[in-house]
């Protein structure tokens, strides 16, 4: 048994992908979660989706985790991405996730330092997500930008299916700073992915995921290495579960929930 593990009852965007964000929170929340993920496409939200997500949130008594993604491409200006630290902000939400399309790491930790110094002045994170489909691929990567750029805002955030598809190890995660992790993003998988081409890659990110303990994934090991206190939130983003839930969010929601919770409390 994993024990001391608190909070995991947290819900990934990804989970409820073709579901509005304020219908991401109503689920998770009737689902039993008791904090969500938000997906914010930053060119279409208005004033009008943002009162309804702050609502949502003001009605379940849930908190944003995150709110994502600041995807960093090349020739954007600085203040590209300014909009999602104001949303993340009036929101509360704890953190805001990126990644990184910038060729070298010098253009990404500008990028990156800027937007921490954004959201300096409240109690927001900026994370830095590596995956083999963007600049940033590795864990010792990202390390490298959050550590070089020193910002107390900064973080890293670690997927297990990314830590494992790009050559880590659980071992890997030993000795980091606790203050760099603030939350994990949770999921199984196979141990092997059959079609590794960029296309392969974002089929597995997107659809293939598991449910923790449905998989081949290392997940015991990873959770071992981390602060037994570190929120999880459980992203599973994964095609047979939308189309065993099509148009069923709570449901969606409730098997995801259920199936980390038989997990976490499961023999070693």
């Amino acid at each position: 048994m994993i024990k001391n593990r608190y909070p995991f009852d947290f819900l990934a965007a990804g989970v409820l992908p073709e579901f509005s964000p304020e219908e991401t929170v109503y689920a998770a929340a009737q689902a039993g979660f008791t904090a969500a993920g938000i997906w914010c496409d930053l060119p279409t939200w208005d004033r009008g989706r943002g009162k309804r997500v702050a609502q949502a949130l003001a009605e379940t008594g849930l908190c944003a985790l995150d709110l994502e993604v600041v995807w960093f491409k090349p020739g954007e200006k600085m203040t590209a991405h300014d909009g999602m630290i104001e949303i993340a902000l009036e929101l509360g939400a704890r953190n805001v996730l990126c990644v990184s399309s910038e060729p070298g790491s010098a253009k990404t930790k500008r990028r990156f330092e800027h937007l921490c110094r954004r959201a300096e002045h409240g109690a927001l994170r900026v994370v830095l997500e590596f995956l083999a489909i963007t600049e940033i691929r590795t864990l010792q990567q990202a390390l490298a930008v959050v550590r070089d750029v020193g910002h107390p805002a900064g973080g890293i955030l670690v997927d297990t299916l990314h830590l494992m598809r790009t050559g880590s190890a659980a071992e890997d995660l030993r000795g980091i700073e606790r203050d760099l992790i603030p939350y994990l993003q949770l999921c199984d998988a196979t141990a092997m992915l059959a079609d590794d081409s960029p296309e392969g890659l974002l089929d597995d990110a997107l659809y293939l995921r598991r449910l923790p303990g449905d998989g081949e994934l290392p997940l015991r090991a990873i959770l071992g290495q981390l602060d037994p206190h570190l929120p999880l939130s459980v992203e599973v983003r994964s095609r047979d579960l939308m189309q065993r839930f099509a148009g069923d969010a709570v449901g969606r929601a409730s098997a995801v929930l259920q199936a980390t919770q038989r997990f976490l409390q499961g023999g070693d």
